[in-house]
């Protein structure tokens, strides 16, 4: 990938392409019945918005966050108004069901879907977090290298609590139903992106020019992904399973996108013009809108028909959600720059 501060096609079309897998994905868990979930078509779904999706969606992110020149008080800030974002979309896309709740029609704590842990507020923190490691370093590898496997290899001990009235751990190490992305492990995710920005834009002249590196590594990470490719995906499939995963899924999760990456990159840059690729890198750049959308729309429909679609009704709703998600992005894209210009003509 190229280093710039200037959008990166590659990593745009990444995220793009885990916005589509991710809202596959909510389609599956929320609109599709049991015996749809059981099908090959379900189980793939479950397997390209597992490992596929959250996980390359916060390296992306973190990749950004490295290329970023912004000062610390930027990142608190944006960390903050992140986080504030992910409470504020629990509430839209469970408004139809505190209605159902207040009127009893269905018997569920709110609180867990008021505080649950979704990646918005994991984003949130985690780019907090980053404020402050990049005050002591910002580009010591070895460093990022440690809090990687660190974060990683927690998940993998007892202080990991199942409380599920503990809301503050729920965004931390939580177990507990309504903690679907807590800081450990997937802040390692995060961290991992912004390792890799280093030791690109770092060593890339030392091992790019030799194609063969390229060759072998491919070829390592396949033979490894294929291996523990059935293990792996019956994690991808369990659900407390892949949001609370352990360090050795963590590895094989690192593994995969790596191959992802150098595969995508080959690819995208000899179809950078196809309007596919612009449609999904242009998703990738807009992810915060999108997301936010695609769960308000989700959300508050599974309320009335919560696991009862076929697998030709959810498809035809990830149609439906995904185009009507972009043309509302779009419409608050305009209504933001016309804000931008008012505000602007007025100074």
């Amino acid at each position: 990938m190229t280093a710039s501060v200037q959008r990166n096609q590659t990593a745009d079309t990444l995220k793009g392409l885990a916005v589509l897998f991710m809202i596959q994905v909510h389609i599956m868990e929320q609109f599709a019945s049991v015996a749809t979930n059981e099908t090959i078509v379900g189980k793939i779904a479950y397997m390209l918005g597992g490992p596929f999706c959250a996980t390359v969606f916060l390296a992306v992110m973190g990749y950004f966050l490295a290329v970023s020149k912004k000062p610390f008080d930027y990142f608190i800030k944006r960390g903050v108004q992140l986080f504030a974002l992910g409470i504020l979309l629990n509430i839209g896309r469970s408004f139809h069901l505190f209605i159902s709740l207040f009127y009893e029609k269905i018997t569920l704590n709110p609180l867990h879907f008021l505080f649950g842990a979704d990646i918005l507020t994991l984003a949130g923190l985690s780019i907090i977090l980053l404020a402050f490691i990049r005050l002591i370093s910002k580009d010591n590898w070895i460093l990022f290298l440690l809090l990687m496997l660190f974060f990683a290899g927690l998940s993998n001990f007892s202080l990991i609590s199942d409380d599920n009235q503990s809301y503050i751990l729920g965004f931390l190490f939580n177990h507990a139903n309504h903690s679907y992305f807590p800081l450990i492990p997937w802040f390692s995710y995060v961290v991992a992106g912004y390792l890799f920005y280093i030791i690109y834009s770092k060593y890339k002249s030392y091992i790019f020019p030799f194609r063969y590196w390229q060759w072998i590594i491919t070829t390592a990470l396949s033979l490894v992904i294929i291996w523990f490719a059935r293990w792996a995906f019956h994690i991808a499939y369990d659900l407390p399973a892949y949001y609370h995963h352990h360090f050795l899924f963590f590895l094989w999760c690192l593994a995969l996108m790596l191959l992802y990456t150098l595969l995508s990159h080959s690819i995208i840059i000899r179809m950078k013009n196809n309007l596919f690729i612009h449609y999904v890198a242009w998703t990738g750049k807009n992810v915060t809108a999108i997301y936010f959308i695609q769960w308000l729309i989700i959300g508050n429909i599974a309320t009335a028909i919560y696991q009862t679609q076929d697998l030709l009704q959810s498809e035809i709703w990830f149609i439906i959600v995904t185009a009507v998600s972009a043309a509302l992005t779009i419409a608050w894209l305009k209504i933001m720059t016309l804000i931008k210009s008012k505000n602007e003509s007025l100074l």
